[in-house]
């Protein structure tokens, strides 16, 4: 069994960038909003509902088309790094700046807008930087605004006056909004490492339970001690090839461990007959995949979920002749993977009342089943993938040949 806890780690992390790609999503969302509303604005002054100087329409039409640069960049082209979220919260400052020096205190609370996107990323860094940048362009559109006089009640005039009774206080109430805004990236961020960690920790428990009972299982079917590292390496090559995610194959090569789990409930003395079973001897044996079920299905890991269903539904036929007469894709997807893997392991390995097939004939042997035992598609896979099968097979071989 495999203990990559750097894999883990990494896993962890990527839900991390998960929820920042989401945060980019929500972005666009709440700009794509914004945008609608300043196409409001100039909607309801050309009505004469506002009393608004057309000379501002430039620049409302301005900031309405950098509102949807977020769409452009993180819906259509799926532009995610570190540098476009910076260089999107340095546009989104600047056109703060810009409205402010147009409109001044009409639109103080833009000035704040970057700051409170920062916060959706829930990262320290992002609000900081932003917060920085914002106060010396905001300094300086105050001063802009002031001198444009496009709002005509502006009673600030000496540069004097502007500076104290104008950009001093907004400048306090600035850092103020900001320090909140800095206590809530910070503690939500802590919270989002703290889950990471935890994620972390429930994968490890689990794994180690996972390794517990594969040895249990081992210890049962001594001569064929391997068979369970085998599956799993099996299961992680066919799941790479149905293209499923780094960590879904994690995930399903390590639950596949656990696809045998029921046989602990079942007598010794049938497991390693010699002989032919008899139809009372086999049904016995069919049991395993319900017990394998319940030991796992009530488990709040997701692991174990994932065994459970694959305990369960190995030995399914696509064509509905197996254990319980499930068929086709109403088959656990990850079981339809491990039965392929379990097969030709089977075939390949000395059992009680066996001698092992060739690799090439168990190679046929699966191919010739597709459609009706196996997945077509689960065996294309595996055709595709012989030549790592055969890898494994000679990475862990038996101890007893």
């Amino acid at each position: 069994m495999r203990n990559d806890t750097t894999e883990k780690h990494t896993f962890s992390e990527k839900m991390i960038v998960d929820y920042e790609k989401k945060a980019n999503l929500t972005m666009a969302f709440i700009c794509r909003v914004m945008m609608v509303l300043m196409i409001l604005v100039i909607a309801l002054n050309a009505a004469g509902v506002f009393i608004i100087d057309s000379t501002i329409y430039p620049t409302l039409i301005i900031s309405a088309v950098i509102m949807f640069v977020p769409t452009v960049l993180y819906n259509f082209l799926h532009l995610d790094s570190i540098a476009i979220r910076y260089f999107v919260l340095t546009l989104f400052v600047l056109m703060s700046g810009m409205l402010y020096s147009i409109l001044s205190y009409h639109v103080v609370m833009m000035i704040v807008f970057p700051v409170v996107l920062a916060c959706i990323y829930c990262d320290l860094k992002s609000v900081i930087y932003t917060s920085v940048l914002g106060i010396p362009v905001m300094v300086a559109s105050h001063i802009i605004s002031s001198y444009l006089r496009v709002v005509p009640d502006e009673p600030l005039v000496e540069i004097e006056d502007i500076f104290l009774y104008g950009i001093l206080p907004r400048v306090i109430e600035y850092a103020g909004f900001v320090v909140i805004c800095c206590s809530m990236a910070r503690k939500i961020q802590k919270l989002i490492r703290g889950l990471s960690d935890k994620n972390d920790e429930l994968y490890r428990e689990q794994e180690v339970l996972i390794t517990s009972l594969a040895e249990m299982i081992e210890v049962q079917s001594h001569e064929t001690g391997q068979h369970v590292k085998r599956v799993s390496e099996y299961t992680k090559i066919l799941c790479t090839a149905l293209e499923m995610t780094d960590e879904e194959v994690w995930k399903v090569s390590n639950a596949a461990a656990l696809h045998d789990v029921g046989k602990i409930m079942v007598p010794q003395e049938i497991i390693n007959k010699p002989g032919k079973l008899t139809p009372e001897e086999f049904e016995i044996v069919k049991t395993h995949v319900s017990y394998g079920k319940k030991l796992l299905e009530k488990s709040s890991g997701e692991l174990m979920r994932l065994s459970s269903g694959i305990a369960y539904h190995h030995h399914e036929k696509y064509d509905g002749t197996g254990y319980m007469g499930v068929s086709g894709e109403d088959i656990d997807i990850y079981a339809r993977c491990v039965s392929v893997a379990d097969v030709f392991d089977a075939l390949v390995s000395r059992r009680p009342y066996k001698k092992p097939w060739p690799p090439e004939e168990a190679r046929d042997e699966i191919i010739s089943q597709s459609g009706r035992q196996f997945d077509p598609v689960v065996v294309e896979a595996f055709e595709k993938n012989y030549d790592k099968f055969l890898e494994v097979l000679e990475k862990y071989p038996d101890s007893v040949q």
